[in-house]
């Protein structure tokens, strides 16, 4: 049976090739690679692609079609934001409503400890943390005025602003806890317990824009080489960021490097509170999923959704549990 997300991939793979046809077509010093391998798309569709520089120098480039205006709309805003610091791709050219064009990053995802093993091996836990210490303290630093903030908060996710985001969110997890047996257990009280401390915390830090969906960054080797698919970027604060990246933390050892490379460009050492807030929003994140973004407050579903919910929790469990260790 032909699933949803397959349905809207060969829809997006529909929609995006004559898009951008339409664009190298009109811009000759784009191509279209022939080999697309690497070219991963889920929500949205990716193309690989060549752009030839006045020069005759060759770059690799994304080309990127949205399956929605307002993710292309917020990609555009934090490639724009972040783009002096060099730790983003550059925006090249857009077309249309969902279309942009974009530098390609060299490098690629770090290897995973069970599938591949070997390169997992080779891996140095303190290069990957400082490495990324360093970048993340840099991303950190890029100012958002409370007008850039209110104004990207009234632009995107329907108006909701921090607050309301982490309430909404909150109130739905709670109500999935109290409800659901399998989620009833005391690791999932515990964890909601430590987002409900740090809370105020959280929402008492400066406001930046922080890329959510940490996790697409690119290394080579061990060393960090960038964060790409800002799509989901969002107002929020350091914890947030700190709680976004925490899988890294978690999965490669690298809490100690990231903590020396972020210190050591900012001036600054993380405090134990600082780190307890980033605990707690790694524990959110999770309750992020549980909730499909606070749109489930624990309600029965039809037999297949509620059974397929129960088979995922002991994974959540885990995941809340490697938060706790790091």
């Amino acid at each position: 049976m032909t699933t949803h997300l397959e349905r809207h991939r060969a829809e997006m793979e529909r929609l995006a090739w004559p898009a951008v046809a339409d664009f190298v077509a009109a811009h000759p010093q784009y191509q279209v690679d022939a080999d697309q391998s690497g070219s991963t798309s889920v929500t949205n569709f990716v193309i690989f692609g060549q752009h030839t520089l006045a020069d005759g120098s060759v770059e690799p480039v994304v080309f990127k079609y949205f399956c929605q205006d307002e993710r292309k709309e917020r990609e555009i805003f934090a490639l724009r934001h972040f783009a002096a610091t060099g730790l983003a791709p550059q925006l090249l050219a857009e077309q249309g409503a969902r279309l942009i064009v974009m530098t390609r990053l060299p490098g690629a995802f770090l290897p995973n400890a069970e599938t591949a093993r070997e390169e997992f091996s080779k891996l140095d836990a303190t290069q990957i943390g400082y490495t990324l210490g360093q970048a993340t303290a840099t991303l950190l630093r890029v100012p958002l005025t409370a007008s850039t903030a209110q104004e990207f908060e009234r632009r995107f996710y329907d108006g909701e602003t921090l607050t309301t985001y982490l309430g909404d969110i909150l109130a739905a997890s709670h109500a999935i806890h109290q409800r659901v047996a399998y989620y009833r257990g005391a690791t999932f009280g515990r964890s909601l317990a430590h987002i409900e401390t740090h809370l105020a915390y959280i929402l008492r830090q400066p406001r930046l824009l922080y890329h959510q969906d940490a996790m697409n960054m690119h290394f080579a080797g061990s060393r960090f080489v960038g964060f790409f698919d800002l799509e989901m970027c969002r107002v929020g604060t350091e914890a947030m960021q700190l709680g976004s990246l925490w899988q890294i933390f978690a999965g490669y050892d690298a809490w100690t490097g990231f903590a020396e490379g972020f210190a050591n460009t900012t001036g600054r050492t993380l405090t134990a509170h600082d780190v307890e807030a980033g605990r707690a929003f790694a524990h959110f994140m999770v309750w992020r999923y549980i909730s499909d973004y606070g749109e489930w407050q624990g309600e029965p579903l039809d037999p297949a959704a509620m059974a397929a919910l129960e088979q995922e929790a002991p994974a959540y469990q885990a995941w809340i549990e490697r938060n706790e260790q790091v």
